[in-house]
Formats: C-alpha cells, sequence, structure tokens
C-alpha cells in the first residue's frame, strides 16, 4: 500500500468527551480585524505614480499559500481538514471576478504552542511567524485566538485567522488577503471609533499603527497619521480613506448588517453635512459576511499589479489541480460489514483529478463528532484502535491543492470486531478448487458457527484491487460461489469472507486455457 500521506488528526481520543476539549471563541466575541490602519511603502509608490506600473498579463494569476496549522502544546484543537477546504474554496471563490487564484503551495505545517494557538498580543504573532514562514509564498496561519481577532495581516509577514472566522460563506480570510495585496479599510481612519450622526464629522482624523511598519515596532507610544475623511461627492476620495475613488465613503469600524439592496442601516454625513449609507457589498468593510460579496475594479486592479511586481515570488504560471466533478464510490467496508478493530482497511474508487483525500470516520452517522480524520494521496486509508462490537460510518472527500470546491461521498457503516484473519482451513471452511478454471464454479463448506450470518465476500488480485464483492447469508452448510472470472488474467488471487463471526482468506488460483 503506497500512502504518501501526512496525517491531521488520526486520532482524536477524546472526542466523545466534552472535558479536555479545546473551544474556540466565537466570531462574535472578536473583534472585525486586528490589521492596523497604514498604508504599505508598494502602495505609496504606486499612487504617487500609477503609470510607472503597468498590469501585465491578463490571465489567471495563481497565488502559491503556505498553510500553518496551530494546536496548542499537546496538539489539540488544530483546525480540521474539512474547515480549512472548506475556507480555501471560499476563498477562491470571492477571488474568482478578481482573476485571482490561490493554490497551496506546500503540505501544510502543524504548529504545536499554546502562546501562538491562543496569543493575547501581535507581538507574540510576530514571533510566530518569524519563526515559521517560508519564504515567496503568503503565509497563512489558524489558530484559535489571534490577539482577540476574527484575523490580522501583517504587511512584512503574513496573515493569522481565527478558527472561528473561519469556513464557507466567511470573508475574514479574503478582508486578510485583501490586507496583504496592499488594499485597506474604506473606513480607513474610524478603526477603533464609534460614528455619531448627532456629532459633526471631522474633516480628519488620527490613527495608529503599531507593529504594522515595514518593520517589527515595538514602540510605545504607538506611531501616529492622520487621515482625511472622505466625502460623498468623491472630491478628495484619491487622498482621503483608502484613496480608492470607486469603494463608497464608509465611516463604520464595527460589525453592522445590510438592507435589502446592501447599504448599511445607519445613516451617515460627511463633513460637509450630505447624508449617505455604507456599500456593504465590499469585502473590505466590517458588513456582516451576507452582505459581501466583491471587490472593486480599482481595488482589483492594484491587487493584481501589487502581485505582479511586489509580490511576484508568490505566483506560480500554473495551478496544481483542475475542477473536480465527480464523487468517490466507497468499496469496503460498506453495508455494515465486519473489519478489524486493530486496523479496518477502508478502500473507494480514485476520481479524476483528485491528488487528496480528506477521510473521516464517526460513530455518528452524521459526523458531528470524528474519532478519526486523516489525509491520504492514495484511495486507502488504515483505521486503527477501533471500539469493537460498535458501529463505525465513514466518508471520504477528494480534493487537489489547487481545488477544494468538493463534497463527501455518501457514508460507508462497518462494525468493529477482534476476530483474527485466519486461513480458510484453520476456521473449519473448505473452499475448492484451489486451482480454478474460468467459469468453474467455486464450492464453500461454511462451518456451524457461520450459518444464517451475513458476509461480506470480496475477492482481491495481488495487486490488492478488489475485482468483485458479494453480501451472502448463509443458509446451508454448503455453497457454491459463481466468479466472473471470463476477463481475468491468469495469477494468484485472495477471496475474503468477513462476518461477526470472523474473517478468513482463501487463496485463489486462476488458470486460463
Amino acid at each position: 500500500m503506497n500512502v504518501k500521506t501526512f496525517t491531521l488528526l488520526i486520532f482524536i481520543a477524546l472526542a466523545w468527551s466534552v472535558r479536555g476539549q479545546e473551544v474556540d471563541p466565537d466570531k462574535s466575541s472578536l473583534r472585525p480585524c486586528g490589521t492596523a490602519p497604514v498604508f504599505d511603502e508598494w502602495f505609496k509608490r504606486y499612487m504617487a505614480s500609477p503609470e510607472d506600473f503597468p498590469e501585465g498579463s491578463a490571465d489567471t494569476l495563481f497565488v502559491g499559500v503556505q498553510i500553518h496549522l496551530v494546536a496548542n502544546n499537546n496538539g489539540a484543537g488544530r483546525l480540521s481538514t474539512e474547515k480549512l477546504l472548506d475556507a480555501f474554496c471560499q476563498l477562491n471563490t470571492d477571488f474568482s471576478d478578481s482573476e485571482i487564484q490561490f493554490i497551496f503551495k506546500n503540505d501544510w505545517n502543524l504548529l504545536n504552542n499554546n502562546d501562538w494557538f491562543q496569543h493575547d498580543s501581535i507581538v507574540q504573532g510576530i514571533q510566530m511567524m518569524f519563526t515559521n514562514n517560508v519564504p515567496d509564498v503568503l503565509n497563512a496561519y489558524f489558530v484559535s485566538d489571534p490577539a482577540g481577532n476574527c484575523g490580522y495581516n501583517l504587511p512584512y509577514a503574513g496573515v493569522t485567522m481565527a478558527h472561528g472566522c473561519t469556513g464557507p460563506n466567511d470573508h475574514t480570510w479574503t478582508h486578510e488577503v485583501g490586507h496583504a495585496l496592499s488594499i485597506q479599510h474604506p473606513f480607513l481612519g474610524w478603526e477603533g471609533k464609534i460614528y455619531n450622526l448627532a456629532s459633526p464629522t471631522p474633516d480628519t482624523l488620527t490613527y495608529d499603527y503599531t507593529h504594522f511598519h515595514s518593520t517589527p515596532d515595538t514602540i510605545v507610544p504607538a506611531p501616529l497619521d492622520t487621515a482625511l475623511v472622505e466625502y460623498l461627492d468623491g472630491s478628495n476620495c484619491g487622498i482621503a480613506a483608502d484613496k480608492i475613488c470607486d469603494s463608497r465613503p464608509d465611516y463604520l469600524s464595527y460589525r453592522w448588517n445590510c438592507d435589502g439592496q446592501g447599504m448599511s442601516i445607519e445613516l451617515q454625513k460627511d463633513p460637509a453635512g450630505t447624508t449617505f449609507y455604507s456599500d456593504g457589498s465590499l469585502y473590505m468593510s466590517y458588513a456582516n459576511d451576507n452582505c459581501q460579496n466583491r471587490f472593486t475594479p480599482e481595488q482589483t486592479q492594484i491587487m493584481r499589479i501589487k502581485l505582479q511586481t511586489d509580490k511576484a515570488a508568490w505566483l506560480s504560471p500554473t495551478s496544481p489541480g483542475g475542477a473536480i466533478t465527480g464523487s468517490p464510490s466507497l468499496l469496503s467496508p460498506v453495508n455494515g460489514a465486519s473489519a478489524l478493530a486493530s486496523g479496518a482497511t477502508l478502500t473507494w474508487t480514485s476520481v479524476p483529478g483528485a491528488t487528496h483525500y480528506v477521510v473521516q470516520a464517526s460513530r455518528l452517522s452524521s459526523f458531528a463528532i470524528r474519532e478519526f480524520e486523516m489525509m491520504v494521496t492514495d484511495t486507502t486509508a488504515v483505521l486503527s484502535g477501533l471500539i469493537p462490537n460498535l458501529n463505525y460510518y465513514w466518508r471520504v472527500r477528494p480534493f487537489n491543492y489547487g481545488y477544494t470546491c468538493t463534497s463527501f461521498s455518501a457514508n460507508g457503516k462497518f462494525v468493529a470486531v477482534t476476530v483474527g484473519v485466519h486461513a480458510a482451513s484453520e476456521a473449519g471452511w473448505k473452499i475448492y478448487p484451489s486451482r480454478l478454471a474460468p467459469g468453474q464454479v467455486l464450492t464453500m463448506e461454511v462451518p456451524e458457527t457461520w450459518l444464517n450470518t451475513t458476509a461480506d465476500i470480496r475477492l482481491f488480485d495481488a495487486a490488492g484491487r478488489m475485482l468483485w464483492q458479494e453480501q451472502r447469508t448463509f443458509q446451508a452448510p454448503e455453497e457454491q460461489l459463481a466468479l466472473p472470472t471470463g476477463n481475468w488474467s491468469n495469477g494468484v488471487y485472495h477471496l475474503i469472507c468477513t462476518s461477526p463471526s470472523g474473517i478468513v482468506r482463501q487463496p485463489l488460483m486462476l488458470l486460463q486455457n
């Protein structure tokens, strides 16, 4: 068995015990974003003379990402593979209109460190990134609590995400990657401030950006800067707030919901007294996820030019895999068949375009709690340490390093047993002839303990590929078995019968005329 695999969570030993499980902070308890309101040096050069930065290829840009999955010291609490794949799918979906797509550049980096898993300050995040960053890629870290934020971007290091703000229909990762590509909040300068319609709107706002220079900065008090407040008429859009003219003024630096037209419920007025509502469709706003659906054309242009100049090292010429449309079919064990508790071998069909598979097993058909989750690169996985005489459900999800918008297969079901695998003769069976001619019927003399039990009968070739399978309830001490041997080549095959009564193996030699 060639299983080139790195296992994320082979065993979740205490998955059925509430005590000892990691609980991530809820999204509502975290600040939307910890990225400070500061323009990086590249953006300043670009805005000063955009004509010096012509956009290159209009083709899709493939951006390499290094994933870092952080757990506590004993390895508990790591983001699940399923949730990461869902989040990566959402990231690529959000950037699809910009013709920017992300790919996993390498195998995921698994880190165990309490101080990084739940860090109290950006300074700890800096240390985490400087210790583990991989060059020439976008580094993305997934932790339980990134200093009380849903996420943040360090322009000189990478992106850090909270588990509770990661997954399908959540645009936080998209928001932070927008920061990594030099896009700022449309409400820049209002961070940490509460807008009040009853008060006069100022022309300028002071803000700080500790730790967000081009190099780490831990000086206290924090560095200060001044932002112009954007007018609705666009008269200062190129020098105020995010300095991007096709994003509307926005003064709301907290989570807010939108109306049926995607605009804020809260009315605002600019320094001239003109009233407006914020645009909730922008990924770079703090509107709720259900409101967000786009980058503006100017934001997209800036991100693409950033990638083709300042971050060209992040780019790959192609994606490592195209879209996956198929789903795996589970081969064995299924339909309640028996499998060894000490080592259940799961097999399924390959899916075109898939290079990896996520395998999950649970005692619940809903998979609300999972005992096993692993990632493999072929179509076989082995589960060890199962509890005997219990039912297990399992499923498989295909993906490749460029495409993760896939679903799990239908569930398979098996029962874990403790019996060993015995030769047919050792278990009281007689199976003959052992040298089988094409079309010849196989006779099986079954011991009394197997009568009235349903067995899963499978036949494998010498390479371990399953060629045939049948479910049979043994009604008589002697059974006849007709194998579809017509198109099989000469060689040794293995017949395996599995039921609650045991598992037996019988080698067969097929001799064609």
